[in-house]
């Protein structure tokens, strides 16, 4: 049967809108809105517009920007929330190559592919026989950047111990001073991760 002109032009709407849009699953990304800060995953992307799944609820109507692995970050509002997903309506529509770069999984040696969240949290070190106490300053799925004052060394063994979570496997990546970059053997789900920072948030940890 003929579509009507309505019809047809539903149809063309709809596979631009198609067209338009790159599918991404589990990129993670952080959420900025009203001076909080939360972790997201990324949905999907177009030029004009970003579909998240967050951790905790944003703000309808309100100004945002995402953050995603290295890129820049991009500004918007919350056009729309719909159970656990959040539609964010774009400032400036996003270039090709942006969004393909986006898209793309990102070399480990090169990108960081996993943006990190600047907490403030105690930690215990347990390395080559010795109990360190520790700072973390930041936090992802893949590692954590801290300070420990007794002082680490690069590939060093550690097991990383945090307040209502999990003993942590990993190694120290590189160091700097009192400082030391740690990547977890084993990644934590970002729902975990998600949800610690958030619980922290709520009891005033962070």
């Amino acid at each position: 049967m003929r579509k009507s002109a309505d019809e047809q032009d539903a149809w063309r709407l709809e596979e631009r809108r198609k067209e338009m849009r790159y599918t991404l699953i589990l990129r993670a990304g952080i959420l900025e809105q009203n001076g909080k800060t939360s972790f997201c995953l990324v949905k999907n992307i177009s030029a004009g517009g970003v579909q998240v799944k967050f951790y905790a609820r944003p703000a309808l109507d309100t100004g945002a920007c995402l953050r995603v692995a290295d890129e820049r970050p991009v500004t918007g509002h919350v056009a729309w929330i719909k159970g656990d997903i959040a539609g964010i309506s774009l400032d400036e529509e996003l270039d090709g190559a942006t969004l393909l770069r986006v898209q793309q999984k990102l070399h480990a040696n090169k990108r960081r592919a996993f943006p990190r969240m600047s907490i403030e949290a105690s930690a215990v070190l347990r390395t080559g026989g010795r109990v360190l106490r520790a700072h973390v300053h930041d936090i992802s799925s893949l590692g954590a950047r801290v300070r420990a004052p007794s002082g680490l060394g690069a590939g060093e063994r550690t097991i990383v111990e945090l307040a209502d979570l999990p003993a942590i496997r990993g190694y120290v990546r590189w160091t700097d001073g009192d400082e030391a970059g740690l990547a977890f053997e084993t990644p934590i789900p970002i729902q975990i991760i998600a949800q610690w920072v958030e619980a922290r948030a709520g009891l005033g940890l962070t």
